[in-house]
Parts: structure tokens; C-alpha cells; sequence
């Protein structure tokens, strides 16, 4: 499994993203473990066809403010398709991988990643072991006193071979060969339990975990039985979340890959395939008493703001009577904002415009499509490398063209997408300017993203252009409603 943050992004942008509908369903079969191991087939957590020689393994995060990202087996569901309901004494092997981060407001991350290890009861007062990595120091929780440091250290983005072992009234385990404990316990119950989980209840961050090769054993080193097994390439395929399979819980997880034989040709396309499905932003204009124009905007945090390249790309459906206009924001190494690096309009009649900097007027780039089928708009640009940026249509090389703003040094501070080219003009048809898939990264070839949305993760209803903002889009939105 590949361990750096570049080559994961790589994954996720040639894993087709987004977590939506593919354009071959999942068998969702998981690869069985011992006696009770076996291929469960249904699910309703999607993914692509599965790749031969591709290598699958599971990504957690933890995007949403009110939960925590998490894969969790509950040996006494009959979903989990293990032989026995409870195991006293065993342990779990894992190979994982913690990446830290940031918060969006730019103080530091401090959330951990676990390991726990649960009875019947899921909480605390039942917890028969706990893993903890964060801000590059090992811990475990200690019963008596909580969380606690274990005196060992990690490096953050590397693979760890982990071993987390249970008897009737201990807990240790083993990272890369280093041993922990024993620990006591808050409970002796027999384990019930197991999660894999990154993050709390309190807020969110670009944290994501990355594990491989799950397995659950009953008894001890000598003696022993295979319970539980997931290397996560049978039977899931990009994308899949693995709900409606053997997890009891899964909650902010896609299952990705590296390798195989669909690797993205980068010649001429922007190397992703994430076609829309499910929720999606719908850009609401149609008042025009209010001088503002529907718009969804990411703003990156201040600290954020030191990319001076990058790649922006959503899909957008226009069956309005208004252009949707898809815009790169910057600002100077000072981070005073000097304008739109790029602007690409997408007219109701289906012709794309860009915006030179020379003329400073809309130009036709010679390209027409169906403004009222979903069409992909990418952009890639370097402000220090020339004054031109590359435009992709439908994944299509179309042109390469002057930016707006052409001065160097300039790094990103805002991706959007808004009705028409000014906040009087209003949409008339009863209509909407619809988008999806929103992606954000940090270099020309989209392989270190800083921002992807596939809205799945909203109510519907919630507006994310919304004064004062309650999501992690900017307040400086509007009427951008979440739809399906």
C-alpha cells in the first residue's frame, strides 16, 4: 500500500472520486475469514467494477462537525459473517497509515485516530483495549486515568503494522515490532466490538486513515483461529462505502486503490471519471430583487492560501436561461486578493467562453456542448510557469488560454461556481444552474486535493451559500441548495 499523501490523492482521482453512482455496480461481496469467512454479495454502498491487480484498501476521514469517521465489525451481527458472536481472548492485525492535517479555521489538528476495542457496550465502561496515534506520539486509554502516552512515536504518513492483542484482563499491543503494555482494562467481557475510527464528535478535519488487510483472531500467537478477514479487493471496487455489507457501522469511508489496469491516461483528459448521481448543488436565482447572484464558493483557510498552482474541476448542468460561470480566485504572496486567476463561462446555449487577460472580454473557445446534460469543467494553471492555464471539457483538452490574471506569485484562495456574469442578471425559466463533484487540489496533475464534494454528506435543503455559514462552505455564497 502506498503510504504518502500525493500518492493517495493519485488514488482518489483516478478511483473515480466522489462516491457516486458508477458506471458498473458493485457485487459489495467482502473476502471471508475463517469458518465463518465467506462472500456476502448485495449491499447498497456502490462502487466500480473491481480492476485486476489493483491493490484496494479503506480510507477513513472525518468531514462532518456532529460525528466522527469510522469502520466498526459487531462479531454478533449476522451480517458479519463470523463463526462465533463474542471472542475473551484474542487480537487483530491491521496495516494502517495516519495522515495528519489542519482545521479548515487553520489551528492546529489535534484529533486522534483509534483502534478500540469493545464488549456488548461500545462506550468506555466497555472498552477492552485502545489504540491512539495523533500528533505523532503512541497512546492508549487507560481506565483509570484516560487518555494516556504510551512513550513510543510514529511517522506521521508511513505505514504501521499493527497488533492490538487481548487476554481475560489485559490489553498490549505491537506497532512495527514495537511493544506496548499490558494494560489494564475497564472491562474483562469477552470482545464484541472492533472499530477503526479517526476523529470525535467535536469537529472536522482532513485527517484520513488508511488500512489494509484486516483481520480478527480468536485465541493467542500459538493457537488460533482466523475470524474476520478484509484485504478490500474482492468484491467492493472504487468508491464503495461499505454500507449494506459486513461492517455494522461505516461512516465517512471509501474504499480507493493504486494500481491495476485502469490507470488514467494523462494525455490530453484531466485523468478522472465521477459522474454525477445522487445529491447534487442546485444555484437558485431567480429574485431579482436582490442584488446577489446564486453562487457556491470554497474559500481555503488563510494558512491554506500558498498554493501558486493547481486544478479546480465540477460538473455543471444548466437547463437555465442564465451562464453558469466556474471561477479561480487569488491572491498575492502578501494574501491581498488580486482577482480571478480563471473564469470559464458555460452559456445556456451550450457554448464555452473564457476571459483573457488582454482583451478582458468573454471569448469563444470554439467549443459547444449540451448545457443541459451534466459536462465536466476542468482547469490547470501554474501563475509561476507562463500565463496560460489549460481548460478541459468532458475530461477533453479544448484549449490552452491567457489567464485572467497573469502576474506571478499568485496562490488560490477560492473555487466557484455562480448564475450568470453579474449579481443583476436573474434566471427567468423557472430553472436552476445544477453542479456536482466539486474538486480542489494543490498541483497541475490533481494529485494532492485540498477540497472534494460530492454532497452526499448534506440534508437536503441545507443552504450552502447560507449568512452566517454552518458548513465549510463560504458565507459569501448564495442560494446554493442542496437537492437530489
Amino acid at each position: 500500500m502506498k503510504v504518502s499523501k500525493t500518492a493517495i490523492a493519485v488514488a482518489l482521482s483516478s478511483a473515480f472520486l466522489f462516491g457516486c453512482d458508477f458506471d458498473v455496480g458493485s457485487e459489495n461481496s467482502a473476502t471471508g475469514g475463517g469458518t465463518g469467512g465467506g462472500d456476502t454479495g448485495g449491499g447498497t454502498g456502490g462502487g466500480d467494477e473491481i480492476v485486476p491487480g489493483a491493490n484496494y484498501f479503506v480510507q477513513i476521514q472525518d468531514n462532518f462537525v456532529q460525528g466522527s469517521g469510522q469502520l466498526r465489525v459487531k462479531l454478533s451481527e449476522s451480517k458479519s459473517d463470523t463463526a462465533v458472536d463474542n471472542i475473551p481472548e484474542g487480537f487483530l492485525t491491521v496495516d494502517l497509515t495516519y495522515q495528519d492535517g489542519v482545521r479548515e479555521d487553520g489551528r492546529p489538528e489535534t484529533e486522534n485516530a483509534y483502534i478500540q476495542i469493545h464488549t456488548a457496550d461500545a462506550s468506555n465502561s466497555g472498552l477492552r483495549g485502545e489504540v491512539v496515534l495523533g500528533g505523532g506520539k503512541v497512546k492508549y486509554r487507560d481506565p483509570a486515568s484516560g487518555l494516556t502516552d504510551a512513550g513510543g512515536t510514529y511517522t506521521e504518513g508511513e505505514e504501521l503494522k499493527v497488533k492490538a492483542t487481548w487476554t481475560t484482563d489485559s490489553f498490549s499491543f505491537t506497532i512495527n515490532d514495537q511493544e506496548y503494555g499490558p494494560f489494564d482494562v475497564a472491562s474483562t467481557n469477552p470482545v464484541e466490538n472492533i472499530t477503526l475510527k479517526v476523529g470525535d464528535n467535536s469537529g472536522k478535519s482532513n485527517h484520513e486513515m488508511l488500512a489494509d488487510n484486516f483481520k480478527i483472531y480468536q485465541g493467542n500467537e500459538s493457537e488460533n483461529e482466523l475470524i474476520f478477514e478484509d484485504d478490500f479487493d474482492a468484491g467492493y471496487g472504487n468508491g464503495h462505502d461499505l454500507n449494506g455489507v459486513r461492517y455494522n457501522r461505516a461512516e465517512d469511508v471509501m474504499v480507493i486503490s493504486l494500481g491495476g489496469e485502469n490507470n488514467p491516461d494523462e494525455d490530453n483528459n484531466d485523468g478522472a471519471v465521477d459522474m454525477p448521481a445522487g445529491k447534487y448543488v442546485a444555484l437558485h436565482d431567480d429574485n431579482d430583487e436582490v442584488n446577489d447572484a446564486g453562487e457556491l464558493r470554497y474559500s481555503l483557510g488563510t494558512s491554506e492560501r500558498i498554493h501558486e498552482q493547481g486544478k479546480a474541476s465540477v460538473y455543471i448542468k444548466n437547463p437555465s436561461d442564465q451562464s453558469a460561470v466556474f471561477t479561480v480566485f487569488g491572491v498575492d504572496d502578501q494574501l491581498k486578493d488580486v482577482g480571478q486567476i480563471i473564469s470559464v463561462r458555460l452559456r445556456e446555449d451550450g457554448r464555452v467562453y473564457h476571459r483573457p487577460a488582454t482583451s478582458d472580454t468573454w471569448t469563444e473557445t470554439g467549443t459547444t456542448i449540451n448545457a443541459s446534460d451534466w459536462n465536466k469543467l476542468s482547469v490547470d494553471w501554474d501563475t509561476n510557469s507562463g500565463n496560460n492555464y489549460n481548460l478541459y471539457v468532458n475530461g477533453n483538452l479544448i484549449g490552452e488560454y491567457e489567464r485572467r490574471i497573469t502576474q506571478a506569485n499568485v496562490s488560490t484562495r477560492y473555487v466557484a461556481v455562480q448564475v450568470g456574469t453579474g449579481n443583476s442578471d436573474t434566471i427567468t425559466n423557472g430553472h436552476t444552474i445544477d453542479l456536482d463533484n466539486l474538486a480542489l487540489y494543490s498541483d497541475t496533475a490533481g494529485k494532492t486535493a485540498l477540497h472534494m464534494d460530492d454532497f452526499e454528506g448534506f440534508a437536503l435543503g441545507t443552504d450552502l451559500g447560507a449568512d452566517p455559514s454552518t458548513t465549510e462552505y463560504d458565507k459569501s455564497g448564495y442560494n446554493a441548495i442542496v437537492q437530489e
